[in-house]
């Protein structure tokens, strides 16, 4: 019974200090705050408290007077007492007032008249019974009473309290003051059936003073405490601290982790041939090891003869618009369309010239149809917000054609979606679970141990895309070719006989991002006889191309990929309603 009483009491230092964190001091003060406290033989208590306020010019209705009715006890169990107001005075006259029990289980006593403001001084006495307060010991009775409590948000001048018992039974007393949890001690006495307190100093908001008084044993019936299953509140109360919920949250937090670092094992490492497939003929493959590295030898060429947008998607596992736009350079390089310059302003005109359709991959027919679209000529500023179906239609189609060569073992976006899905949904779950379990037995760190797992597969969910080992053999050699435009410069001399490849391998570099390495490798060489699908304000050279197509990837890039909003409502017309738009929110006192 003793841990109990130290669990009920750390409990409420606990509550206690929980709220009086938030609370600040109004500006009025209490000059006195006295409670009378009387135990009867049955050991129901009958409490007068006499609270003297003074709110200066502040302008109140009243005061509230907040008194806890649950306790935890243990992990399973809380403690409760009930509690009846029998009276609220001025100390003469009736004072309306209104008695309730709030959602966390505490005796509000709300005093005054909501028609009628004071101010300066008051006074207010309440008379209220308890049953249940009183902890029985093997060799004594006691009353550990918390007199006045830390939620107040004002200060005290000063603090006292009477204790009456019947047949003299007092053992000993104790008093304590200050913050919730303080061992500062008060001034006590007692002897007989009278014991007294009272404070030292004056409080300020959040202190308190707690009194102690043992009766011998016999001198009052105890019955037992009145125990209910624990009642909890989210978070507080959701979340104990035990060797099973923390070893079960480990364990699952582990175990979840390994889980998606084992399937990530399995499916998201790239596959490899067991041989040089080439060389042996041997198909059989298994998963790339771990930290594995294979010499990068220098390709002159595409590698499988394969466009600039399917090297892309090799490359980074994602179809995206930079893929698109060296698809659009490439069929103009081809002789399907022309690019110029528009003079005077930072856009480029596309025309059309023609292309067999026969000739071209479903997602080069895609996006050329979604150019143009029965039309001759557009500009790139007029793709902004309608080309982004035939865009999503395009990546789709080079998804599909990697899969039909056998490049991964799953479309790459629906691996990634799958994963993080999953990744979300277990979030959502373990969210779900935190909030029950909390609730239920206090085992929230389990469902949070979910909730980490759920972050982990999500954050994860990129590099869950696998390529087979046809495909990794493949990403080599483009690799390889991309090795091969980064370090250009070291074939100039080539590059003089050969002006042609310029255009022909442009494309390329825009897929890999080496633009500018191209472009300066071909910096004096005149490639200007190359050209019939560029026209811009000056010669067609190298170096003064790169910083016009740089410029032009991006302005294609943001085009192409962008979407017309449908977002927020506007004020006016019809959008427009009470308690809409941002802001809000609200407040009062009493």
């Amino acid at each position: 019974m003793k841990v109990a009483r130290l669990a009920l009491a750390g409990l409420a230092a606990t509550w206690a200090i929980s709220i009086s964190a938030c609370t600040q001091d109004e500006g009025w003060v209490i000059t006195s705050f006295q409670s009378d406290i009387t135990i009867a033989k049955d050991s129901l208590l009958t409490v007068k408290e006499d609270i003297n306020v003074d709110f200066g010019s502040q302008l109140k209705h009243g005061i509230f007077r907040t008194i806890p009715l649950r306790y935890r006890l243990d992990d399973t169990h809380d403690r409760f007492f009930t509690l009846r107001v029998q009276s609220v005075t001025d100390g003469t006259r009736p004072v309306t007032y209104d008695d309730y029990v709030d959602n966390n289980d505490n005796q509000v006593i709300k005093i005054g008249d909501p028609q009628i403001q004071i101010s300066g001084e008051q006074r207010y006495v309440i008379t209220y019974k308890v049953e249940g307060a009183l902890n029985s010991f093997s060799d004594h009775d006691e009353l550990f009473w918390n007199v006045d409590g830390s939620l107040w948000p004002a200060s005290k001048s000063k603090v006292g309290a009477i204790v009456h018992v019947p047949s003299a039974a007092i053992q000993r007393v104790a008093c304590y003051q200050g913050a919730p949890g303080s061992t500062e001690t008060c001034t006590n006495g007692g002897s007989g059936d009278t014991a007294t307190f009272s404070s030292t100093r004056r409080f300020g908001p959040g202190e308190e003073m707690s009194v102690v008084t043992a009766l011998a044993k016999g001198a009052v019936t105890v019955p037992p405490p009145m125990l209910e299953g624990r009642v909890r509140h989210f978070p507080d109360g959701a979340f104990d601290i035990t060797p099973l919920t923390i070893g079960v949250s480990l364990l699952m937090l582990v175990g979840g982790i390994a889980l998606v670092a084992w399937n990530w094992w399995l499916h998201g490492r790239d596959r490899e041939y067991l041989a040089q497939y080439y060389l042996s003929k041997d198909p059989r493959e298994h998963a790339e090891p771990i930290g594995s590295h294979q010499p990068i030898v220098v390709e002159f060429g595409p590698p499988g003869d394969l466009r600039p947008a399917q090297l892309g998607v090799i490359l980074d596992q994602s179809a995206d618009t930079k893929d698109v736009t060296a698809t659009i350079v490439d069929l103009a390089v081809r002789g399907c369309l022309t690019i110029s310059e528009v003079p005077g302003k930072k856009d480029w005109m596309l025309t059309w010239k023609g292309c067999d359709p026969s000739k071209l991959l479903p997602y080069e027919n895609t996006i050329f149809d979604g150019l143009f679209s029965g039309r001759h000529e557009v500009t790139i500023s007029e793709l902004k917000g309608t080309f982004a179906p035939e865009l999503r239609t395009g990546e789709s189609q080079l998804y599909t054609d990697a899969l039909e060569r056998k490049l991964f073992t799953a479309r790459p976006d629906q691996a990634r979606a799958a994963w993080g899905c999953l990744g979300v949904a277990m979030m959502l779950a373990g969210g779900a679970a935190t909030f029950f379990l909390g609730l239920q037995f206090g085992w929230g760190l389990i469902g949070a141990a979910v909730v980490v797992v759920g972050i982990v597969l999500t954050a994860t969910f990129p590099f869950m895309a696998q390529r087979t080992a046809a495909g990794r053999d493949l990403l080599q050699h483009a690799l390889g070719f991309r090795l091969y435009m980064t370090t250009a410069e070291k074939y100039r001399q080539q590059f003089a006989e050969k002006a042609e490849i310029f255009t022909q391998l442009l494309p390329y570099a825009i897929v890999f991002g080496c633009v500018n390495l191209w472009a300066k490798a071909f910096e004096g060489i005149d490639t200007s006889a190359t050209n019939t699908w560029y026209a811009g304000p000056g010669p067609f050279q190298a170096a003064l191309l790169s910083s016009s197509l740089e410029s032009m990837n991006s302005s294609i890039s943001s085009a192409i990929s962008f979407t017309p909003s449908s977002g927020s409502s506007s004020g006016f017309g019809g959008g427009g309603s009470s308690g809409g738009g941002g802001g809000g929110g609200g407040g009062g006192s009493w």
